[in-house]
């Protein structure tokens, strides 16, 4: 979950190894789309609250000239399984991909071209139509798409709506408002180490400083960017949160959720996805109506990262267009909005979203919606640059935060190395 929707997210895919097998299979092709009929194998990696496998049944009665063989498999496990498929020509037709891995698949050729498969159209509309405008970026590479996204990740600022009132602490709309809001939600604790802000060490988090200060992790020529001005001012001021009133949330405190942080009421605030409503929801019940959600306070722009959970069909299937004619039912607004019923993720298309069920108030949150904060925040969110070595510079970046974030280093040495491992990695 961390960076994503679904439970696990933020794990990094395996690198070198994995792209060179891709890249052999790269060019090999499949099967032509054919038509829409016959057995189609789908892997799902959300597991016990998946909102796929439940509209299989009718699915299938709509169109009979199709059956679906459905395989679960948990985020890492798929992970780890969808890469060696792919590589053994053992691939599914469709498969729930986290949207960080869409980079390796894509620039790999791996993956089938939906825009071609489409026709430029989902359920008979234009796809451009039905995606907010980052989401439509995150679906392409090269200007083809070649994957729908189904659910989407995007940050915005939870905060203990009971604790700032009684505190008067006002919510933060820009940088210095967040440092000072940050620094007396620690000040007002009632014990040391309470109501902190969570600070977690990795490019996700980084990135949404980094976009916000007008900066980028690879310019066009895709060489590292993230080590300019704006990169070091965006390291700097989250290293200045950290030290103001954050609390850090390394690996070493096992669930990158918060949760226990959240329950014991060191966390008091934190940037996430709205996949963190459902956790919310499960995880502290007994926190109903405390809860806040606003839009992230805003550096020289509003931005974010953009991830979620892509539909794929690898290159390999050998029905292409009845495995494409299951996304389409998948991506219709009433099964969109199982994503949230079932799973507790935020829908992809902008009809779902904006359907009355997800923009009612909702208790849980003081009877704010926010959906449609998340709405908003996606419509300035931008994907991770799809290259086909990000794994590793997920991980040169990360490595960096970190360094700065425990104060091995100092922002722009740290960013600086780690430009210089990224851009290492072009030359190799």
């Amino acid at each position: 979950m961390p960076g994503g929707g679904v439970m696990g997210r933020g794990t990094r895919l395996a690198g070198g190894g994995l792209v060179a097998v891709l890249l052999a299979l790269a060019g090999c092709g499949g099967g032509g789309a054919g038509r829409a009929e016959g057995t189609i194998t789908v892997w799902d990696y959300y597991g016990g609250s998946t909102p796929i496998k439940p509209v299989i049944a009718e699915f299938e009665r709509a169109n009979p000239k199709i059956k679906v063989k459905y395989e679960a498999y948990d985020y890492d496990t798929m992970r780890e399984k969808y890469a060696t498929a792919v590589g053994a020509r053992t691939a599914p037709d469709l498969a729930t991909l986290d949207m960080t891995w869409i980079s390796t698949y894509a620039a790999t050729g791996t993956l089938a071209d939906l825009s071609k498969l489409s026709g430029g159209k989902i359920n008979g509309e234009p796809v451009e139509g039905q995606y907010a405008r980052g989401a439509l970026a995150a679906m392409k590479y090269k200007g083809r798409y070649v994957t729908a996204l189904y659910d989407f990740d995007a940050y915005a600022l939870y905060y203990r709506r009971d604790i700032f009132k009684k505190n008067g602490i006002a919510v933060p709309g820009n940088w210095e408002q967040f440092k000072a809001a940050v620094a007396k939600l620690a000040a007002t604790a009632p014990s040391p180490g309470k109501q902190r802000f969570q600070v977690l060490p990795d490019t996700f988090h980084f990135a949404q400083f980094l976009f916000q200060g007008g900066g980028e992790i690879l310019n066009g020529s895709g060489k590292s960017a993230f080590a300019g001005p704006a990169g070091i001012g965006a390291l700097t001021f989250y290293r200045d949160l950290l030290k103001s009133g954050g609390v850090y949330w390394g690996e070493d405190q096992g669930d990158t959720s918060g949760m226990p942080g959240i329950k014991d009421g060191r966390i008091a605030m934190f940037l996430n996805g709205p996949y963190m409503m459902g956790v919310l929801k499960d995880g502290a019940p007994e926190q109903k109506g405390k809860w806040a959600v606003v839009p992230a306070p805003v550096g020289v722009q509003q931005g974010s990262y953009l991830g979620g959970t892509g539909l794929s069909i690898p290159v390999t299937s050998k029905h292409k267009a009845a495995a494409w004619k299951f996304a389409q039912f998948l991506l219709r607004p009433e099964q969109q909005l199982l994503v949230a019923k079932q799973a507790g993720a935020a829908p992809a298309t902008t009809a779902a979203l904006n359907r009355p069920e997800l923009t009612a108030p909702d208790p849980y949150f003081g009877g704010d919606a926010p959906f449609k904060v998340f709405l908003a925040a996606m419509t300035t969110a931008r994907p991770f640059p799809y290259v086909k070595n990000w794994t590793d510079v997920d991980k040169a970046i990360s490595d960096g935060v970190t360094a700065a974030l425990l104060g091995k280093k100092a922002p722009d040495r740290a960013l600086g190395d780690a430009a210089r491992e990224v851009d290492g990695l072009r030359e190799g």
